[in-house]
């Protein structure tokens, strides 16, 4: 779409609302930038605006916001169902989201990862992959700055890597990445999709679009992502652990592998790798696939995964305490991702968990909690009910706290040398925070106080004895 001289309404005054709202000013659009809250924008974001000449309108949302508007754009956490986008669909408006402005506006391809787990982690082990071909990189969408700025900023001869969620995937209309990769499906989400089938179709959004010359890669290990490769225009290229595959990349008694064309290269062995668990050598082989198949050699991916120490919030070590390892897994927000979590590590664990419920079924997580986790500390609006169902699944040591502080304190008192303290939530953060990176930084902060405390108390013993 070209954008100048036409009327965008942008709604939600998010980083995603305003990064949108900033450049479609900036390429002549007239617009305006409305939240139904009150917003207080900083001061820097107040002249991002400023630059574009945005109208900011907050604290209402009236449907005269639709008179004469060639475009709106949704910002990825505003539902399609709200009243003034249904008004705007009975009007027969054109509605997209961010990532369509984004794709519009971009001269560089672009590289999307989604799926319901490891997207942030994948994603920035591809850009840093990606930079080894020298070519200019900027990485946007869930993750850093707006999709649609890193648009703006990259040039003709780089690559655009986008991390990309189901809310950001549902309103596409012609987004076509060159690269596409699906790490898996697994129930989330769902208050917002209704069924799984839904959540699903926005996730293959993602390759929708994409023309023969296009690749998308499919975890063939998960049932749901396998099952989409009938449905991919483009070249498919496929990732396993259980088996070998013709193109693609594979993992085998400890190494990964780069497939094209049924010939495989060593790319780097368990030894190398520093991210702990199954499901990051699903996010390495990922990275492998994509990169390999648009040239980067076997050497150059080897050389990034071997210094690639992970992404902040992911089983992001923070401290060791008396003899025990702190690891902060915020970004884990679903139940999926924090068993997987979980069986990353064999030493006995002390779990906090808990937070914003999305009410998902949590027969599995609590079979894996009996089974693998010694005691369970719960917080915020799910304690009552994950404490319930705990009970239900024969777990034993349930203790509910009313803060991080508390948590962290309670994760002291039970732990032993030898022992893992994990905070992974298996829930969202916002009963109690803004978003799961300001939960990973209290209970890192918290962390770092109780070290200090710990370590004066053992210096000033010391000092006295």
């Amino acid at each position: 779409m070209e954008y100048k001289g036409k009327r965008i309404l942008v709604l939600g005054a998010g980083r995603s609302g305003i990064g949108a709202a900033h450049v479609l000013g900036l390429l002549g659009a007239k617009v305006v930038l409305n939240d139904y809250k009150t917003v207080n924008l900083t001061a820097a974001e107040q002249q991002l605006l400023a630059e574009g000449k945005v109208t900011v309108i907050t604290g209402r949302q009236d449907i005269d916001l639709l008179t004469d508007v060639d475009r709106i754009v949704v910002s990825p956490g505003i539902a399609l169902t709200i009243p003034i986008l249904v008004e705007a669909k009975q009007r027969g408006l054109d509605i997209v989201g961010e990532v369509e402005v984004a794709y519009d506006i971009s001269k560089a391809p672009i590289l999307g990862v989604t799926g319901t787990n490891g997207k942030t982690t994948t994603t920035t082990l591809l850009a840093e992959v990606m930079a080894q071909t020298g070519k200019p990189i900027k990485v946007g969408g869930n993750i850093g700055s707006s999709l649609s700025e890193a648009a703006y900023e990259i040039s003709r001869d780089g690559y655009l890597v986008a991390e990309l969620s189901s809310y950001q995937l549902e309103t596409v209309k012609t987004f076509q990445p060159l690269g596409a990769i699906v790490l898996n499906i697994t129930p989330d989400h769902l208050q917002r999709h209704k069924t799984m089938a839904a959540y699903q179709a926005a996730k293959e959004n993602i390759f929708a679009h994409q023309q023969a010359s296009d690749r998308t890669v499919l975890n063939l290990d998960d049932e749901s992502v396998a099952s989409m490769k009938k449905r991919v225009p483009g070249k498919v290229l496929c990732i396993s652990q259980d088996h070998s595959v013709t193109d693609g990349a594979y993992f085998e008694n400890g190494q990964c592998y780069a497939v094209r064309g049924g010939v495989a290269e060593f790319v780097i062995n368990t030894a190398e790798i520093h991210l702990p668990g199954r499901h990051n050598i699903e996010n390495i082989l990922a990275v492998i696939a994509l990169a390999y198949d648009l040239g980067v050699t076997a050497e150059q991916i080897h050389a990034v995964i071997a210094q690639f120490k992970g992404v902040e919030h992911r089983l992001e070590p923070v401290a060791e305490i008396a003899g025990a390892m702190y690891f902060n897994d915020s970004k884990a927000t679903n139940t999926d991702s924090a068993i997987k979590a979980i069986e990353a590590f064999t030493a006995p664990i002390i779990l906090l968990a808990g937070g914003h419920d999305k009410l998902t079924d949590l027969t599995e997580f609590m079979a894996l909690v009996k089974t693998r986790v010694r005691d369970l500390i719960l917080m915020g609006e799910a304690a009552q009910r994950f404490a319930e169902a705990a009970k239900a699944a024969g777990v034993t040591n349930i203790y509910q706290v009313r803060s991080m502080a508390e948590a962290v304190a309670k994760g002291y008192e039970l732990a032993k040398a030898g022992d893992v303290v994990l905070l992974s939530p298996a829930c969202s953060s916002f009963d109690w925070y803004h978003c799961f990176e300001e939960r990973g930084d209290d209970f890192k902060n918290e962390v770092q106080a109780l070290k200090t405390l710990v370590e004066g108390k053992v210096e000033q013993k010391g000092s006295l004895s």
